[in-house]
């Protein structure tokens, strides 16, 4: 046993080991086959010609490449398995674009190449290097370019094929805004030359200065400004003075932007010609300083003629440098190739692309971008190597070289400067973060000094010329501890009238101007625009007065005159931009909008007559009195009369239950106004449930009548509303008494406009006009005017600051235009304060500045006054309406519920409530479902319903005399079987005189009846007829004796009821006066007059009962009063009491009997 499992497991290891050898040769035939199927790929370089450096680099790419595909590197394993990998270096010896097509011809095409690498190392090679990228990009090939002067960056189109490895014109932006952020030069200059990528160059530093701005809320703040930028042209200018003069002249518009810090891009030669041309028009001197690119400053290894203290930024291009990139190039390349290699589907992948100069078409390859996006991905940590979306280099190093004084001999001896390297900029890891960062060694700054120079010109001085205008230009005392300006207020030179002595008190007086204080909305903004501008300055008074107008002569005064005649730099006040003034003088952008405008004076009035009914519009109210009210109304009656619970379709009394269609009105009105009035109240549910309804409608109404009605209980202020200039009381102010008057201020813009627009209004308000806006709103008030006319602001400003409020602006502003600063023609500061006001309109400063100086107590009141003073219309109202609507359909759903409740519910409830839980919700259903009110319902029924014929009547009687009996006698015999009992008891309870009144009393006007009343009383629940009825004289109240057999079980003498007609002289007395009392309603009509014989009628002694009461007759009252309440035959007058139709017995009136009536009857 033992031996066959040896056995066994000496099987399986064979097994075993069989398995393995086949797997490891299945492996190495596929690695064979991999091997035979390896693709060649090749990498074409090319650059510039130079005999000295040829050898050096061709061993640089040879060395590298068999290092990649001979070496033991894992991060190649893959790329050794599927590719062949060779490179091939070629030089171009012109820039000849049929040389370029020949090496494609030769070289590119005939070898498998799939990427180019073209070098760019030399000056005035960037012609074939552009041709090379354009050719291969259309051949579909991808390139690693190594050329400085690439744009990079700039280049947004991401379907491009070209890595860029060298640092480009966008890394040179780069390095040129870390030397202006160190130094805090915000504001500069650019100069180049049609040097090949001076437009990129400029578009790169625009974009620079769009990506450092800093955003402020919902604006953009721009961290740097380029104050101009000028392209030198020398062109074919042999002649040098000719050359130096164009220099200068472009030169010029730098000095003239007043620019301290100029950037250079131009080639060494043009750099060295800019530099000749800027020292002789001074912008070499120590306040200014230069930042050259590397392309200006090409050499470094020798001496320069560049001034001392220029800054200038440089690339190593040394052949060291060159060597580098070689080796950093084909590492990228075999590391996109490796990438590739991984694809499981390499073997299907063509890696390069069939090309033939034989061919007339040649289509681009495909797989070019795949071979774009593989090398694009490459990271390569020493030297640090990665790319942006569009191919270009991040990280690259650049030198920081200065111009100093000569220290060697030669250079001494030939007064020419030296470069030397003060500093580097170079990616470094920040937090985590790779990023250029910038240091700096000791430099020799601009005429030997020691610290840089601030990068802003000196303050200039401007002359600011004003004119008086509230709030724009505000004049203000000094103070007196300290004689100067607040904090708000400038100094100000004004003009100085000998006639008004008292006009500054205190001021000092200096060649006939006085000095004072000036603040306001314009003087904030001049502060604004000092300090941006860096500029003092000095405010005058306009000589004359005058805003400007232009005489008949072509002569201007005032504001206009003094910029036309250049007295000033600038105008900073309320001046309006106008198409004739910009003839004279230049405006900058609007700093606010205005117009023109009327303002009146508010009239105090009366209270409405008719204001307790402004809160609600009329269609309001005749929707909530008229119809609501009594649509509400009449459906609360019909719902209290179709319910069961209330009126119950007449079938309820109304002495029960008193409601009408009156009452139900009454009700309304009372619940409408809140009134504590006495009303009758619903008893349906559905009626109950709107009258709620109802109740929540009046407290809406109430709520929102009483808030708005204080809104109108005020005096009504009348002006005159103008609806604008083109009103008909300004174009014919004659055809009112007393005649319209209104004027305006002369001398400005209004009366100008108002002149050449409207003639004869002009001509017309001049015998108003006032010489200052102050004299006319003083006028408007006393009532001298009825209306001025005037810069809309300024108005709008003088309503809002008004004491009493009693001034308001009408009417549509006219002639809209807007508040400029004014400068002389051609001033060269017009778009840097344009520049400005912009940036105060995005960032909100000149909607802050409006909002201080312009808002006013009067517009606050105003706009509270506008917003309680609407009336309240239908669709206002509707949320109400909408209520009441839906109360009336819920009421007319609950009344449904209701009928079938009494119909259908209430019999199934009744089976489940044993224990009375319903009477615990409610009252109404408790009692509807209990036996005795069953029975009371019975009876009130059949009362209301009974039969009509004497003789149906009268058997039911005796029907039911008999089941009276039989019930006694069974309480009898139930006495008679109690073994402990006496055989003589008194009854109280099942003993009933059935002669007693009071056992038979109907049931009262509450509902209830006598038994119902006595809860041990079970005496019959109908009335007797009157003739039936037996006199008790030995009986008080309900007892009986305790001889039952003798009183209760003795049968009733059988009297049948006197027939219609029957002569009554053969009847008793007592039967007489029996039969003239008709005490039931039915029997009452068995012994009524017969219709058919009158004359038997007449011998009939009854009395007829009181028309309005036909229940029981006659009717006991306890007073008189009460009795007249029962019957309207009856008056108050108390002569009346002792008349036919009332009979007094035992403190009580009887109403319907005549006083000779028998005692024993009642």
């Amino acid at each position: 046993m033992n031996w066959n499992k040896i056995r066994q497991l000496k099987d399986v290891s064979t097994w075993e080991i069989s398995g393995k050898v086949v797997i490891v040769l299945i492996v190495i035939f596929c690695q064979c086959c991999v091997v035979n199927t390896k693709q060649d790929v090749v990498l074409q370089i090319i650059m510039p010609f130079r005999s000295t450096v040829e050898t050096k680099y061709q061993s640089t790419h040879v060395l590298t490449k068999e290092r990649i595909k001979h070496g033991r590197e894992v991060e190649y394993r893959n790329l050794r398995r599927q590719f062949t990998i060779n490179s091939w270096l070629d030089f171009t010896k012109t820039e000849s674009p049929s040389e370029i097509l020949s090496l494609f011809c030769n070289e590119v095409f005939t070898k498998p190449v799939n990427t180019i690498l073209s070098l760019n190392h030399g000056a005035g090679t960037e012609a074939s290097n552009n041709y090379i990228l354009k050719l291969a990009d259309h051949l579909g090939y991808p390139v690693i370019s190594w050329d400085p002067h690439y744009p990079g960056a700039l280049q947004s189109n991401e379907d491009s094929r070209v890595l860029q490895i060298a640092p480009t014109i966008y890394h040179q932006c780069q390095a040129i805004s870390k030397i202006l952020n160190r130094y805090n030069w915000t504001d500069f200059s650019v100069v180049t030359t049609k040097i090949t990528s001076h437009v990129d160059f400029i578009n790169c530093m625009r974009d620079m200065i769009a990506r450092t701005s800093v955003s402020q809320g919902f604006t953009t703040k721009a961290k740097f400004n380029i104050l101009s930028s000028v392209t030198a042209d020398f062109g074919d200018m042999d002649d040098y003075m000719q050359r130096m003069a164009s220099i200068e002249a472009a030169l010029m518009v730098v000095k003239q932007s007043d620019s301290r810090v100029i950037i250079l891009h131009a080639e060494e030669t043009e750099a060295l010609d800019i530099m000749d041309a800027a020292k002789e028009i001074g912008l070499t001197e120590a306040k200014y300083m230069w930042l050259l690119t590397s392309s200006s400053i090409g050499g470094i290894g020798r001496g320069t003629q560049f001034p001392v203290g220029i800054l200038g930024i440089m690339y190593n291009e040394t052949d060291a440098m060159v060597e580098e990139a070689i080796k950093t190039s084909i590492k990228i390349w075999a590391l996109g190739l490796e990438k590739i290699a991984k694809d499981p589907k390499v073997a299907q992948l063509a890696m390069h692309p069939n090309h033939s100069c034989n061919v007339a078409r040649r289509e681009e390859w495909k797989n070019g971008h795949m071979m774009y996006r593989a090398m694009r991905d490459v990271v390569i940590k020493d030297p640090p190597v990665s790319f942006s979306s569009n191919g270009v280099i991040q990280h690259v190093k650049f030198e920081i070289y200065n111009v100093r004084p000569p220290t060697s001999p030669m250079n001494i001896k030939y007064r020419m400067n030296e470069f030397a390297a003060v500093g580097t900029i170079s990616p470094k890891m920040v937090k985590g973060k790779m990023d250029m960062q910038i240091e700096m060694d000791e430099i020799v700054w601009p005429g030997n000094a020691v610290f840089p120079p601030k990068g802003k010109p000196d303050k200039r001085f401007f002359k600011i010329i004003t004119l008086k205008e509230e709030p724009y230009i505000v004049y203000v005392q000094p103070e007196a501890e300290t004689g100067k300006c607040g904090p708000h207020a400038v100094p100000c030179h004004l003009n100085y009238d000998p006639k008004k002595p008292n006009q500054y008190p205190n001021a000092t007086i200096t060649d006939g101007l006085v000095e004072w204080c000036c603040t306001g909305l314009c003087v904030d903004l001049l502060k604004i625009l000092s300090t941006r501008m860096s500029f003092d300055y000095a405010m005058y008074e306009v000589s004359d007065g005058e805003w400007g107008l232009k005489q008949e002569n072509g002569e201007w005064t005032g504001l206009v005159k003094d910029m036309a005649e250049q007295k000033g730099d600038m105008v900073i006040t309320s001046i309006k931009i106008s198409h004739e003034r910009a003839t004279a003088m230049d405006f900058s952008t609007p700093f606010l909008e205005t117009g023109i405008t009327i303002m009146v004076a508010l009239r105090k009035g009366a209270i409405s007559a008719t204001a307790f009914l402004e809160p609600y519009d009329y269609p309001s109210w005749c929707l909530i009195l008229v119809f609501s009210v009594h649509a509400t109304g009449a459906s609360i009656f019909i719902f209290e009369w179709m319910s069961p619970a209330g009126l119950d379709k007449g079938r309820r009394s109304l002495r029960d239950h008193k409601f009408s269609l009156f009452r139900s009105f009454w009700l309304i009105w009372a619940m409408l106004f809140g009134a504590s009035v006495s009303t009758d109240n619903p008893r349906g549910m559905s009626s109950r449930f709107l009258a709620n309804v109802w109740a929540l409608f009046a407290l809406v109404f109430l709520a929102s009548y009483t808030a708005n009605l204080a809104a109108f209980m005020i005096t009504i202020e009348e002006y005159y509303d103008l609806s604008g200039i083109e009103d008909w009381r300004l174009m014919k102010p004659t055809s009112v008494t007393p005649h319209f008057k209104f004027a305006t201020k002369p001398g400005g813009s209004t009366e100008d406009n108002l002149r050449k627009n409207y003639p004869r209004m002009h001509r017309y308000m001049q015998q108003y006009n006032k010489t200052e806006v102050s004299e006319g709103i003083h006028a408007l008030k006393v009532g001298d005017i009825h209306a001025f006319i005037y810069d809309a602001t300024v108005l709008e400003y003088l309503a809002g600051k008004d004491k009493e409020c009693n001034l308001i602006t009408v009417g549509k502003w006219y002639a809209m235009t807007g508040y400029g600063v004014g400068f002389p023609k051609g001033s060269p500061y017009i778009e840097e304060v344009n520049t400005i006001i912009l940036e105060l309109q995005n960032n909100g400063e000149l909607d802050r500045l409006q909002k201080f100086w312009l808002a006013g107590a009067c517009h606050a009141m105003k706009d509270k006054k506008d917003k309680t003073s609407q009336q309240i219309g239908i669709l206002n109202f509707t949320s109400a309406f909408i209520l009441l609507a839906a109360g009336v359909t819920l009421a007319t759903i609950l009344m449904l519920l209701e009928h079938f409740y009494f119909k259908f519910g209430r019999r199934c409830l009744k089976k489940y409530d044993k224990t009375g839980c319903c009477a615990l919700v409610s009252l109404s259903m408790g009692k509807s479902l209990t036996f005795e009110q069953s029975v009371l319902d019975a009876v009130e029924y059949q009362k209301r319903h009974k039969c009509k014929d004497p003789l149906c009547e009268t058997q039911l009687w005796k029907v039911r005399h008999e089941l009276d009996l039989a019930l006694i006698k069974l309480e009898q015999l139930r006495d008679e079987l109690a073994p402990n009992e006496s055989s003589c008891k008194e009854y109280t309870n099942p003993c009933i005189d059935i002669t007693s009144e009071d056992q038979y009393k109907s049931p009262t006007l509450n509902g209830t009846s006598n038994a119902q009343n006595s809860n041990q009383s079970s005496g019959p629940l109908y009335e007797a007829p009157d003739s039936l009825r037996q006199p008790a004289n030995n009986h008080v109240g309900n007892s009986i004796p305790c001889d039952i057999q003798n009183r209760v079980f003795e049968r009733p003498r059988r009297v049948s009821p006197p027939l219609v007609g029957e002569n009554n002289k053969d009847k008793s007395d007592l039967d007489k006066k029996r039969s003239q009392f008709r005490r039931s309603p039915s029997y009452t009509n068995a012994i009524s007059v017969d219709s058919t014989d009158s004359k038997d009628v007449s011998t009939l002694n009854t009395i007829e009962p009181p028309p309005c009461y036909t229940e029981a007759s006659p009717k006991r009252c306890p007073s008189y009063s009460q009795a007249v309440e029962e019957s309207p035959l009856l008056s108050r007058n108390n002569s009346d009491k002792h008349n036919l139709k009332t009979k007094f017995f035992d403190g009580k009136y009887y109403v319907g009997v005549v006083r000779d009536t028998d005692d024993s009857a009642l």
